[in-house]
């Protein structure tokens, strides 16, 4: 398009983001800065049906629609569906943040007439080329620059609601009754190579404890077994939450601790959302991709190694068969870090 943007007042917005839960969070700046740039906009999301309750308490965000990708309905019925429902609504602006064939054939049969993405999109004409380098958040606040000279904020951020809280206040209370350091194991991944060992993880968990720190494992219900498996292989005490709290109830319990100790997986996003210390272990997956922890007091846990990276989003296996990138990240050395940063606090 060759007319300014500057200007322009839409009524009616859409934002599409129907990638996984991290990179929903890394997409939270972004949808804010639509929503501060446009007060007086109805402003609708459309994401995967697990992503939907990141939104529920969103001031802003009128109605959240969910694609499912995988359900018991074909991509097809589930797509035209979508179209049928948001046709209606007459949108002025789209913004794609998933360069995705479907989102630019949605936009068009919904008859959207600026249709934001990224440059290499398909049926863009507002085409978005941002500098290389970014951390992801960055890249995505990047669409939002044709239409203002304003500076948004680029912190991840989730709403959460006063049950939310609650319920994390009441869990909290009785794991950490004696108020000590409190951690949090998510040990967990979609990907095999992207997870810390489990027996690490339980030294590690050994090691803690020695120190009178109270721990609790975060996670998915598919996630629980590994986590239980953790704890009785310690032959130690503490609270399996895994499975137990949805997505916002889960950042509300990571907003409680005083660090998070994860993979390179959702949890890192849900803690720097929630202004939460972050460490996180990256195996196959590097600084470089952009999904890193950002906050200053936030580590990434890695080896330099030339294989590294092997995939942005690990295998099920390591494919030299030596993981090196986890296997050689020990859990004694983890453990004296995590001392060091709670004795220089102590001491300050």
């Amino acid at each position: 398009m060759k007319k300014s943007l500057k200007n322009i007042e839409p009524e009616h917005i859409l934002i599409i983001q129907t990638a996984f839960i991290g990179d929903v969070i890394m997409s939270t700046p972004l949808i804010q800065a639509v929503c501060d740039q446009w007060p007086d906009a109805e402003v609708d999301i459309l994401t995967r049906p697990e992503s939907a309750i990141l939104f529920s308490k969103h001031p802003r965000i009128r109605r959240i629609y969910t694609l499912d990708k995988s359900g018991h309905q074909s991509k097809y019925e589930s797509f035209m569906d979508r179209v049928r429902e948001l046709r209606p609504n007459k949108y002025d602006v789209a913004f794609s943040i998933q360069s995705s064939l479907t989102s630019s054939l949605l936009m068009l049969l919904c008859r959207i007439k600026i249709r934001v993405g990224f440059y290499r999109q398909k049926f863009i004409n507002v085409k978005i080329y941002p500098p290389k380098g970014l951390h992801i958040r960055q890249r995505y606040m990047a669409m939002i620059e044709p239409f203002t000279d304003k500076t948004y904020s680029d912190e991840t951020h989730l709403y959460l609601g006063m049950k939310d809280k609650q319920k994390a206040d009441d869990l909290v209370g009785k794991i950490n009754k004696n108020r000590k350091i409190l951690i949090g194991f998510a040990p967990g991944s979609v990907r095999e190579t992207k997870k810390w060992p489990a027996s690490y993880w339980t030294e590690l968990f050994i090691l803690l404890k020695d120190k009178g720190y109270d721990i609790v494992f975060i996670g998915s219900p598919s996630e629980r077994e590994l986590c239980a498996t953790i704890i009785h292989n310690a032959g130690l005490e503490a609270w399996n939450a895994a499975g137990e709290l949805n997505l916002l109830e889960s950042a509300a319990l990571i907003h409680k601790l005083d660090l998070l100790v994860c993979n390179d997986s959702a949890p890192l996003h849900m803690g720097n959302a929630v202004n939460t210390p972050v460490y996180a272990f990256f195996g196959p997956t590097v600084k470089a991709f952009g999904c890193y922890p950002y906050r200053e007091h936030d580590k990434i846990l890695e080896r330099d190694l030339p294989c590294r990276p092997c995939g942005k989003h690990g295998h099920d296996q390591c494919p030299l068969r030596h993981f090196k990138c986890m296997m050689e990240q020990y859990p004694l050395e983890i453990a004296q870090l995590i001392f060091e940063r709670f004795t220089h606090e102590s001491k300050t």
